[in-house]
């Protein structure tokens, strides 16, 4: 498939955040979102601008960079369930008790945010000079769809990593707005309980993973999956020739489905 220079792959990719410097992004992307642009969090709670929690340490991170300008711009969890349950469940009770099997195989999708300055970085093309001032720049897609877009890019490799990871549901807490979005885009989603009040209006849903991977917007774009953090080698400048060549470590794109 040839890529349209508007494509998701084009201009971003996601990374599966396996070490703690890739951790370290995550969080203080959720801190930016949360605390600095949404106030959903206190600053004074996090001062040195990391904003984690307790469920972090039962959770598979991911990121999105833009290409071009290595600038990080989303992020999104897998939570696995502890021994209370999974997160929603501090916030809403199911219409049934969740059946033991959910707690083994499935999980819980959180923390989903893009920083608004994500908009700057969707160029059309790699060779199009940015310039932060600039207010005559080719955008991938107007913000909101920017948004969706990035959303639609860590929820493939989100399902990529549950199908290779044996996990069959997800269960998510979102707004009216998000799974009007989601729904409307032909994912199915089962609402499993009353809307509960927790940073506004928020509705508990349960996704089937397999029926996910089988939506025609993977079809489209989203090919290239996640690419592991710790693949990243450093940039080095090497000399041949009489001019600077800069060369990026071999990184591989984590594509076994």
């Amino acid at each position: 498939m040839i890529q349209s220079p508007h494509s998701f792959d084009s201009c971003f990719e996601v990374f599966l955040a396996d070490t703690p410097e890739a951790k370290d992004i995550h969080y203080r992307i959720r801190y930016r979102v949360y605390c600095d642009e949404l106030g959903f969090e206190d600053k004074q709670l996090y001062p040195d601008g990391i904003e984690s929690d307790e469920w972090d340490s039962r959770a598979v991170h991911f990121l999105v960079r833009h290409k071009f300008s290595g600038e990080w711009l989303g992020a999104l969890r897998l939570v696995r369930p502890g021994k209370q349950g999974f997160p929603f469940e501090e916030h809403c009770t199911p219409y049934r008790s969740l059946p033991k099997a959910c707690y083994s195989r499935a999980v819980e999708i959180s923390r989903l945010c893009v920083v608004k300055e994500a908009r700057r970085f969707a160029l059309r093309k790699s060779n199009v000079h940015f310039d932060a001032k600039s207010t005559n720049i080719s955008f991938l897609h107007d913000y909101r769809n920017l948004n969706r877009s990035i959303m639609w890019g860590l929820y493939r490799a989100a399902t990529v990593y549950s199908t290779r990871s044996g996990i069959d549901d997800w269960f998510i807490l979102v707004t009216p707005a998000l799974a009007y979005f989601v729904s409307k885009e032909g994912f199915s989603m089962r609402q499993i309980g009353d809307a509960c009040d927790h940073r506004g209006q928020r509705t508990p849903y349960r996704l089937n993973v397999k029926h996910i991977l089988q939506n025609p917007l993977w079809l489209q774009d989203y090919q290239q999956d996640y690419r592991l953090y710790s693949e990243l080698a450093e940039t080095r400048a090497v000399r041949y020739g009489g001019r600077d060549l800069h060369q990026i470590g071999v990184v591989s794109y984590v594509n076994r489905a």
